[in-house]
């Protein structure tokens, strides 16, 4: 079996690496610390299982899984994140990925993720479902930003922070006026109406990456 693991955490990936390598007898591992090298070197040869981080230091972990659902669509990707699952568990099954994975999740869990996974099923964790089914089942009320696009969520994530649009176009490869009109839409989508508001609601909901 070929592992590619893409994450920006040495220590993460080596560890991981090495438990792939123990658990799967014969498996081969590849690393990718950036977005860039994931998709350099996903179109070299077949792949049994990708894992990604949603973050990146080049490039959201989501847009890189819209370019790995468009470059190699058969190919099962698993995200392995620190985020919220209650945020972007939904968020990344609807983008295409197999299942999501809890950093932090107890190697059996991850065991069976990967099997599923590699099998051709969707995993997603007893949390998640209820989730899922419960959002199924009734007319669902749902925050304001789950109406933002990812670019949008990106960017008041960044402003939770407190950082400026001049920092944010440069932490996304943005033009500061791009990244202004992502603020303007999220403000209007969720009612808002100065940054302080934003940090504000960020903050509330446990947004601020």
């Amino acid at each position: 079996m070929r592992f590619l693991i893409i994450d920006d955490h040495p220590v993460v990936r080596d560890g991981f690496k090495r438990w792939l390598l123990h658990s799967f007898q014969g498996a081969l591992v590849e690393e990718a610390a950036t977005a860039r090298e994931g998709l350099e070197l996903i179109s070299h040869g077949s792949w049994a299982l990708v894992f990604i981080d949603l973050d990146l230091p080049d490039r959201s972990g989501l847009d890189l899984l819209q370019d790995l659902r468009a470059l190699v669509p058969k190919v099962p990707v698993l995200v392995m994140s620190g985020m919220p699952e209650e945020e972007f568990g939904e968020r990344v099954l609807k983008a295409g990925a197999m299942g999501f994975l809890q950093k932090g999740s107890v190697m059996t869990e991850v065991m069976i993720a990967i099997r599923r996974v590699c099998a051709g099923q969707k995993y997603i964790s007893v949390d998640l479902a209820s989730r899922l089914l419960e959002n199924s089942l009734k007319p669902a009320y749902q925050f304001p930003h789950y109406a933002l696009s990812t670019r949008e969520l990106q960017v008041l994530q960044l402003i939770g922070t407190a950082q400026t649009v001049s920092e944010i176009a440069a932490a996304l490869t943005l033009s500061v006026k791009t990244v202004s009109t992502y603020r303007t839409r999220l403000m209007q989508k969720l009612g808002l109406h100065n940054t302080a508001e934003v940090i504000r609601y960020a903050l509330q909901h446990g947004l601020e990456k």
